[in-house]
């Protein structure tokens, strides 16, 4: 799965997603981002360019009874298509969720406990996570992070992982006009190993109060 992740750097963000319009957007580093809070993600509507958008981390569109669960952070790569819940919004309203980097705990063999890993392109710029977002009760659009199963990197640490979006599939996968799934299926795969890296951060990130910079910071 994917629970927490951050989404540092504004200008290194508003840069690398430059086919945005920023001029009125200002962007706050976070180090922590945790299911329920609010996250930033780019949409397209048909006919218009692609915008920022806050959205509330789990998605829960406005038919969706509740108390009866809560919203899922996740979509599954695998199921996402057949899902009723999801593939609606798989064929007319994907996202792009930009992040610097995600966590994961990795499990300790022999021993209590887990250990918080941070896990980011290796070259260490931006990128964006797949998407799906609908609007919810209030009409406030509420999203989920789509995840697949973990590459070689990843297999040491969990058996899933978040999927990023390949830069040259970005403008594919926003396209509010392409809406038949087979065309974006394909870009639902584990992210090359050799293109991440993964290092050990403190238990400070275990806390969703915790957030800033030392979060991050290699022990």
């Amino acid at each position: 799965m994917c629970g927490r992740f951050t989404l540092t750097g504004p200008a290194e963000i508003q840069a690398r997603f430059g086919f945005v319009d920023w001029h009125e957007r200002r962007i706050q580093p976070r180090f922590n981002i945790a299911p329920a809070q609010e996250l930033l993600t780019i949409a397209q509507s048909p006919g218009k360019p692609p915008v920022a958008q806050d959205a509330t981390w789990g998605f829960a569109p406005h038919w969706l009874r509740a108390g009866s669960s809560k919203p899922p952070i996740n979509a599954r790569a695998e199921t996402v298509a057949s899902n009723g819940l999801f593939r609606g919004a798989l064929a007319r309203t994907r996202c792009l969720i930009p992040a610097t980097g995600f966590y994961e705990w990795r499990a300790n063999p022999g021993a209590t406990g887990k250990t918080p890993m941070h896990i980011q392109l290796a070259s260490g710029e931006p990128f964006a996570f797949a998407g799906l977002w609908v609007a919810g009760k209030e009409g406030q659009p509420t999203a989920a992070i789509i995840t697949t199963g973990a590459n070689e990197l990843m297999c040491s640490i969990h058996a899933r992982m978040p999927v990023i979006v390949r830069r040259e599939d970005e403008r594919l996968w926003l396209d509010p006009e392409v809406t038949d799934v087979q065309l974006v299926l394909p870009f639902l795969q584990p992210y090359p190993s050799e293109w991440l890296s993964a290092y050990q951060v403190a238990p400070l990130v275990n806390a969703v109060a915790n957030d800033d910079p030392e979060l991050v910071v290699p022990v």
